[in-house]
């Protein structure tokens, strides 16, 4: 599998294309404790809350993190880039744990573009070297072109920056290590 990750990453430098249908919304947004009466994907809003399943087969909130700074990594894991990123997120993660940073990945597809399961994030988690991190099992029905309605994706991977008192405060499209850095060290200088 390693070889098999190797040479997709190989092929593709910085970004994937974006994805090429409209997904469903059926069953994006779950209330939970903490929410907002107005919830939107885009910059300056509360982010929607979702429960996904991660690697170990629990429950997971994005609202767990709340007080947390979290970099929201939506991936596939057939794109090259987003396992660059994958590659690097458990020593993104330490890099910034004093500063309590989450690293959530959220893979929506796998390697033939089906809906993330169980079997998918682990092998993702294992073979990437992800031990602290959540990795969780999404589909496309968390995308939608309106920030309302889903996450809008315009590339892959997406990063979400979100300040501990769960508010989106910046999008980064593709993969650059140092790039992503930079913008977590925004972030956190304009966290409250």
């Amino acid at each position: 599998m390693k070889t098999l990750l190797k040479f997709i990453l190989a092929l593709s430098l910085t970004a994937c294309s974006a994805p090429a249908e409209k997904p469903s919304t059926d069953s994006f947004v779950e209330e939970k404790e903490i929410t907002w009466e107005n919830c939107a994907q885009e910059v300056g809003s509360h982010p929607c809350d979702f429960t996904l399943r991660d690697q170990f087969d629990n429950d997971v909130n994005l609202y767990d993190f709340y007080g947390s700074i979290i970099v929201l990594d939506l991936s596939a894991m057939w794109c090259g880039p987003c396992q660059a990123a994958g590659l690097d997120a458990q020593a993104t993660a330490d890099k910034f744990a004093a500063h309590d940073v989450r690293y959530v990945t959220v893979l929506i597809e796998d390697l033939s573009g089906n809906p993330m399961d169980l079997q998918g994030a682990q092998l993702w988690a294992n073979e990437l070297g992800i031990i602290t991190e959540p990795v969780l099992q999404g589909s496309r029905s968390l995308l939608n072109a309106d920030a309302t309605q889903g996450w809008p994706l315009t590339s892959w991977p997406t990063f979400i920056m979100i300040t501990e008192d769960m508010v989106i405060y910046k999008f980064q499209s593709g993969y650059s290590q140092t790039m992503l850095d930079l913008l977590i060290e925004e972030t956190i200088a304009n966290s409250t």
